[in-house]
């Protein structure tokens, strides 16, 4: 008999990656399957084993991916074949998270289940933006409401009267399209015109907005400042508390997302940790697009090795050729050829082989090469000229990097990025082209940061990096000045 798998149901919190669960984390990266809701940030799926099952179910206002009872669906189907499945959901699931109705399914079924809560975005958000959901002075109760319904028009069904009076402190969830209900309800039932209000949107977030008012104001102001969800409002007094306790927004880099793809192993730098120190998202993750030669492939290389010159284009190209003599049990003395490459990280990971390479600028320089790699490395470089041998490496693209990075995209998670070798710049395209972005959208959307060897890459394949630096950008003093430089209106000493 198979045996059956269990759902774990996950809260990722409101948005900062940090606010995430250790155990959250744990069974995130334990999971085959994972099926994950719009307000999870992206960047979470980083933390999914690499060859894990990913489902998207984002839902939007009359946009549905995915209905519930289709997600009941996926939840058994994967269950049911022994699989470890996490059920991703945006803060707390238990908070409007319809955790109930997919557990009873489960239960109903026989499957097993746990539930890991998260932070809620009700008592999260207003901490962020300065207004704590208890004071002792303000604020002895609390409620959270939703700020929608399922019915008809979707206006909220809530006990209006006993809300108004009965509690210090109201949260209303994902309520802006009936902002101008809420109000008008709340003052019917005894709230006071002047009874403070706030307004924030994507909370936790570097770009985090909030928009203060009153019971009588509150509307035009969101109005005038075009909000939309995802936001909550708050309304009572312990919104006054806001001028002495605000700390997350207005820092230096308030409102700057970067994205930084870097190296397998390699803990993010003390300028990384102290960016968000300063209030910037830093995504900082590998973008490792696996190559893999065919027995095809390398026995042409066998073939071809012995008398000619064997040019690799980037270390990742390397890595792959290095696997297949392991898998195929070669021994590497019988590569004859002199070896060459593009750049220093390449050579590197010759030397790290065993192999000493030598450096050339341009493939124009060697006769007849033989040249490995992928084809949009080729393209790059402009191709070669001559009876040169072209060796295309095989590129997988992970699903969990697609849906990251399309995520990343389509919901502007990300306004600045900082591409610090070549290498990093072909995986990003790489990884528009399996997403099928084209490069100009990313170029108008985002603030491109690199040096002029990479720029000239990006150029190559349509996109037009802001800034471009001659000098390499190594050290972690270099790379904060130079950002500093590309994003003037940041104002802070390195």
């Amino acid at each position: 008999m198979q045996q059956r798998g269990i759902v774990y149901f996950v809260g990722a919190g409101p948005g900062d990656p940090e606010l995430l669960t250790i155990k959250g984390r744990r069974v995130l990266r334990e999971a085959d399957v994972i099926i994950f809701d719009r307000l999870v940030n992206p960047i979470l799926l980083m933390e999914t084993k690499s060859d894990a099952k990913l489902v998207y179910c984002g839902k939007q206002p009359c946009q549905h991916l995915l209905r519930q009872e289709d997600i009941h669906k996926e939840l058994l189907i994967h269950a049911r074949k022994g699989k470890t499945v996490v059920r991703l959901k945006g803060g707390d699931p238990s908070v409007f998270g319809r955790v109930g109705e997919e557990a009873e399914s489960l239960s109903k079924h026989g499957i097993s289940f746990e539930i890991i809560p998260g932070i809620t975005a009700g008592i999260a958000v207003p901490a962020y933006a300065g207004a704590t959901i208890t004071h002792r002075e303000h604020s002895r109760s609390f409620a959270v409401v939703s700020g929608h319904s399922k019915s008809r028009d979707g206006q909220p069904r809530v006990d209006w009267g006993a809300l108004a009076s009965g509690v210090d402190t109201i949260v209303f969830y994902m309520g802006i399209k009936h902002v101008t209900t809420i109000v008008e309800q709340l003052q019917a039932h005894g709230m006071k015109r002047k009874t403070p209000v706030l307004i924030i949107q994507w909370g936790t977030y570097s770009r985090q907005r909030t928009i203060e008012g009153t019971l009588a104001t509150i509307v035009q102001e969101v109005s005038k400042a075009k909000v939309m969800n995802p936001a909550i409002i708050m309304v009572g007094d312990v919104v006054t508390l806001r001028k002495k306790l605000q700390w997350f927004e207005n820092r230096p880099l308030s409102g700057i997302s970067i994205f930084i793809p870097k190296e397998d192993r390699c803990d993010d730098s003390q300028t990384l940790q102290k960016w968000r120190r300063l209030g910037a998202d830093i995504y900082s993750k590998p973008l490792s697009i696996k190559k893999r030669l065919t027995v095809s492939q390398m026995d042409r290389i066998l073939e071809l090795s012995e008398a000619e010159k064997l040019t690799f284009l980037s270390s990742s190209s390397v890595v792959a050729f290095i696997q297949s003599l392991h898998d195929r049990e070669i021994d590497r003395r019988r590569i004859l050829a002199e070896f060459y490459c593009m750049d220093d990280q390449t050579k590197e990971e010759l030397k790290k082989a065993g192999f000493i390479a030598t450096k050339v600028h341009r493939l124009s320089e060697l006769n007849s090469p033989i040249v490995v790699g992928s084809k949009l490395e080729l393209t790059s470089l402009g191709g070669f000229r001559g009876d040169g041998q072209f060796i295309q490496i095989d590129e997988m693209v992970t699903v969990r990097e697609k849906q990251m990075m399309q995520r990343m995209i389509e919901e502007q998670h990300v306004n600045t990025l900082i591409l610090t070798n070549k290498s990093h710049a072909i995986n990003f395209l790489n990884l528009l082209k399996e997403i099928q972005k084209t490069p100009s959208l990313l170029a108008a959307t985002c603030t491109i940061i690199c040096e002029e060897q990479v720029g000239e890459t990006l150029q190559s394949m349509g996109i037009v990096p802001a800034y471009m630096y001659k000098e390499k950008l190594g050290s972690d003093e270099l790379l904060f000045a130079q950002a500093k430089v590309a994003l003037p209106e940041v104002q802070i000493e390195s």
